[in-house]
């Protein structure tokens, strides 16, 4: 859905264009606004720096990190826009292709051929026949194995698809993909035993399926001289849950890099605080840290003062979407709801929508203090009901170091973003300022200071 195609003016229009939804398409153009200075590491420049080095038929596996709605996707919209002249890019959303609460690398591997197929088949391109047979033998016996050993049914026949060229039949190969990803996305019952029968030959997989890259690429670039290959971006891997992410990312490190092609996967910030060591086994991951709103001091727990650049840049932010003066009382209203959001941009696109709605629903003109206030707390109030009792001690040891250890409960602080990592110049955590405001946390902090 797109936003409105001009700044808001009114509180209705602010109500719309405040979405937390990634930019693509025309809203890229009207909407995007680099934070990288702000973030204090740009994340993409090094990504970019990275493809344009690398020699055509060359592969990267690259890791793509940071908080959710931190403006990750975003991010790589506008790397996908800025290298389709020079890769077959294959985005995927893995969130909605796949159970992203239980995904496994061997399903990773299903779709990647699903999707190599099919858009190839969209660009005419004839994969080499040889292959493609191997490939639907080996699906072929792995689906007779299922029905036969588990009684589990994969019906393939009689499906069509429609392309720009008119009605064709879709491949063997196609169909048993699309069967397998379909019931390991959504019957848990069957998972377990498509994924042991996957892997019960998987070097025979991977080996075609690298064949299969390998012939796409040349065929590519033959077509497209100007291509160094394809670039698949795996998207919202990051919000698989940390212990999903921990076997994915370090149990089946060796699987995720076999691949014969450039991939991006983005990785849950909290994978990067395991005592496992990701860079033991990736190339250093890009990041994509929070704006840096805060003048760090280590030696003071509280941080009451801020980066003027950091605050600057998220106005402009919003000042591209919003005419602010005429939407907001004064800006001293717009600063609260930037300084509460601790610089994670889509908690900052929620409070603005949520001070607009408040606005509205009592007849305001305007953004007033009181409906900047109550959508802070609601930030503050959906923290309270979600954080459990045993996570409050390591929040408040955190606001104190500016460190968030590297065990399970500071893991799943990141990942549920109750606290926030800042980069640049040095790496620290901050508890998100909503946090900061809980009774709890209050409580936890005071404990900790009265400690010997």
């Amino acid at each position: 859905m797109s936003l409105p195609p001009n700044r808001a003016t009114d509180l209705v229009t602010a109500y719309k264009i405040s979405d937390v939804q990634p930019l693509t398409g025309e809203d890229l153009d009207r909407y995007y606004v680099d934070l990288g200075d702000a973030r204090k590491n740009n994340a993409i420049l090094k990504i970019n720096s990275t493809l344009e080095l690398q020699e055509a038929e060359q592969h990267s596996t690259i890791l793509f990190t940071g908080h959710r709605g931190c403006g990750k996707s975003t991010e790589l919209r506008l790397l996908q826009r800025q290298w389709q002249q020079s890769f077959h890019v294959i985005y995927l959303e893995s969130d909605k292709i796949t159970d992203i609460n239980d995904v496994q690398y061997t399903d990773l591997y299903l779709l990647i051929t699903q999707y190599l197929e099919y858009e190839m088949r969209q660009l005419n391109i004839q994969l080499d026949k040889r292959i493609m047979q191997d490939i639907e033998q080996w699906f072929a016996d792995v689906i007779e194995e299922l029905e036969m050993s588990k009684n589990i049914e994969v019906a393939v026949a009689g499906e069509i698809t429609i392309s720009n060229s008119g009605i064709l039949p879709i491949p063997l190969l196609a169909k048993f993909l699309a069967k397998l990803t379909s019931q390991i996305k959504g019957a848990a019952r069957d998972k377990t035993t498509i994924r042991r029968a996957v892997e019960k030959d998987l070097s025979i997989l991977i080996t075609n399926l690298n064949l299969l890259l390998r012939d796409a690429e040349e065929k590519l670039i033959d077509k497209y001289p100007n291509y160094k290959g394809i670039l698949i971006v795996f998207d919202n891997l990051d919000r698989c849950p940390p212990q999903v992410a921990d076997k994915l990312f370090f149990d089946y490190a060796a699987q995720l890099q076999a691949v014969d092609c450039t991939i991006v996967y983005t990785v849950p910030i909290a994978s990067l605080y395991s005592s496992k060591g990701i860079a033991k086994t990736f190339d250093k991951p890009y990041i994509v840290s929070m704006v840096n709103i805060y003048q760090y001091e280590k030696d003071k727990p509280d941080l009451l003062a801020y980066q003027p650049s950091g605050l600057d840049s998220l106005v402009a932010l919003l000042d591209k979407r919003i005419d602010i003066d005429r939407v907001f009382e004064n800006r001293d209203i717009l600063l609260e709801i930037v300084r509460a959001s601790g610089g994670h941009v889509r908690d900052l696109m929620r409070m603005v929508k949520q001070a607009c709605l408040t606005a509205i629903g009592s007849k305001h003109p305007k953004v007033q203090a009181a409906d900047a206030l109550s959508a802070i707390n609601e930030t503050q109030f959906s923290f309270e009901r979600e954080i459990p009792d045993t996570h409050y001690p390591i929040i408040a040891e955190t606001f104190v170091q500016k460190r968030a250890p590297s065990n399970e409960i500071g893991q799943d602080c990141l990942f549920y973003t109750y606290v926030l990592e800042y980069n640049g110049d040095r790496r620290w955590n901050y508890p998100h300022p909503t946090v900061i405001k809980i009774d709890a946390f209050q409580t936890a902090l005071k404990h900790l200071q009265q400690q010997p």
